[in-house]
């Protein structure tokens, strides 16, 4: 018995090493981040969408190597309305393999106007 709760904590101490997120901010933009199948970025940027209308979006095509967990805005409490939000992305590698991941930061009702700043960064997954 005492074999197997030390064996099933064993477990979770692993999974829970490999499910910690690498952070990435746009000071790492253009640099390659490594992952292992399963473990996640956490994609912090900083966003005032509700004020300025300028937001982030992942770029179209990420291949399905990588997939999106969850995206959060977080205001500080008592932030007076427009004030700058911590907006995260989540993403996931879900098998090996090479890409790269762009963000862009940008109003959506500009239809031709390019982005007002970009985040790139290459991420190779491995097993």
């Amino acid at each position: 018995m005492r074999t197997a709760i030390l064996a099933i904590t064993a477990a979770f101490l692993i999974q829970a090493a490999v499910a910690e997120p690498v952070i990435v901010t746009p000071a790492d933009n253009g640099k390659v981040i490594a992952l292992k199948v399963g473990q996640c970025i956490d994609v912090r940027l900083s966003t005032q969408a509700a004020s300025t209308g300028y937001d982030w979006y992942l770029a179209p095509g990420m291949p399905e190597i990588m997939g999106l967990s969850a995206r959060t805005v977080t205001t500080p409490g008592g932030a007076p309305p427009g004030a700058p939000s911590q907006l995260d992305y989540v993403l996931c590698a879900e098998a090996p393999g090479d890409l790269t991941v762009k963000l862009l930061n940008y109003r959506p009702w500009e239809k031709n106007t390019p982005p007002a700043k970009t985040l790139s960064f290459a991420v190779k997954i491995t097993k």
